[in-house]
């Protein structure tokens, strides 16, 4: 247990009053000396013992230091979150306009037209030495029953699986005179070096 100041000094106090005592008591005795306690009245040890009192009743008073309260914990701020970018949306590509189907007048010319923009330029060139030795482009030169227009086809019905009005139609005979040379000869020009070596093809 710990004592205060105050309970400590009043221990020392009785301690060395105790020890002042019993050293007085083995003191041998005096025929001079009175008989009775050692603690009389005016004697030294009382005035040492009254002293002390004395000098511990100025002491002040120890007292417990006052409990500090514990610092409440602060809460911590928020922190500033970090805004995110938001994703911007890619345009959508525009598609493409689709290329509107070249329409050719149904005549001499455009069958013409028709020819070169389908097979090319060298292979037009060949075709048309053909259909100029043929019929010189004549959609009524022949025969119906016989050889019959532009590509002189035999008999001339043949055209008739490219429309039905292969009788005045150049469009619709050129289409399957391109037909023709494809499938019987592989091409145009080839078609053309055989009519040069036997005059028909």
């Amino acid at each position: 247990m710990r004592l205060t100041p105050r309970a400590a000094g009043i221990a020392a106090l009785v301690t060395a009053v105790v020890f002042v005592g019993s050293a007085v008591a083995a003191l041998p005795a005096f025929s001079d000396a009175p008989a009775g306690p050692i603690l009389a009245s005016g004697s030294p040890v009382e005035s040492l013992a009254l002293a002390q009192t004395s000098w511990l009743d100025q002491l002040p008073a120890w007292t417990a230091a006052p409990a500090t309260a514990a610092p409440s914990a602060t809460a911590t701020p928020n922190a500033t979150p970090i805004p995110t970018a938001t994703p911007t949306a890619k345009p959508k590509p525009k598609p493409k306009a689709k290329p509107k189907p070249v329409t050719y007048a149904n005549t001499v010319a455009g069958a013409r037209a028709y020819v070169k923009a389908r097979i090319g330029t060298r292979q037009y060139n060949c075709i048309n030495a053909i259909f100029t030795a043929e019929s010189k482009w004549n959609p009524l030169a022949g025969k119906v029953t016989g050889a019959y227009g532009i590509p002189q086809a035999f008999p001339g019905s043949k055209m008739a699986a490219y429309g039905s009005n292969w009788r005045t139609s150049p469009i619709t005979q050129v289409k399957w005179g391109i037909w023709y040379v494809d499938d019987r000869y592989g091409s145009a020009c080839a078609a053309w070096d055989f009519w040069e070596a036997h005059g028909w093809y």
